[in-house]
């Protein structure tokens, strides 16, 4: 084979590539159903807030309980389904900034991310957590979406005896959707 035709197969090879690419894009973009569920990528990286935290690897391989990074992780995919984050994260309650997050007040952070092996309809589903005597105290749970931020619960030990609100009113003054 000549150099002119080694470099029109190699083209050819190329747009073969691409082309069937794509088609197997659009395929797997119809099984994943809705738009939402579509566009966002699966992104296991620790959280980039608070940056000095332990983070939780993944998956946290680890029973349910406030024991670990890893354990508050299995806990909270527990207690909020994938189903339970979207009913929540609707427009009217997207947090108020007006009102206060989890303030840490503790000198060690726990922080984790659920479901970030898994298609969630979210850039991201974070946790973070107070931690005192080797245990969590407190933990803040959000999911975000582009600039859109819900925060689904600041919740404890105590909290989590009780099932999730996951529809709220949302004229609550703590989302937006109270004006």
């Amino acid at each position: 084979m000549n150099a002119r035709t080694q470099k029109t197969s190699l083209v050819l090879i190329i747009a073969t590539i691409v082309m069937v690419g794509a088609g197997q894009s659009q395929q797997s973009t119809k099984e994943l159903g809705s738009p939402a569920l579509q566009s966002q990528p699966i992104n296991c990286a620790n959280p980039t807030w608070p940056p000095h935290a332990i983070f939780a690897k993944y998956p946290p391989n680890a029973k349910p309980g406030f024991n670990s990074p890893e354990e508050v992780t299995a806990l909270l995919e527990k207690r909020w389904s994938r189903a339970d984050v979207r009913k929540f994260a609707i427009p009217e309650r997207r947090h108020n900034n007006a009102y206060q997050n989890l303030v840490l007040d503790t000198p060690k952070i726990w922080a984790g991310r659920l479901y970030c092996d898994k298609t969630t309809g979210f850039d991201s589903i974070e946790w973070y957590a107070t931690v005192e005597n080797g245990r969590a105290k407190e933990y803040s749970l959000q999911a975000r979406r582009r600039k859109d931020f819900w925060l689904l619960e600041i919740g404890n030990l105590a909290s989590v005896q009780k099932p999730p609100d996951v529809e709220p009113d949302f004229r609550a003054p703590y989302f937006v959707g109270h004006k």
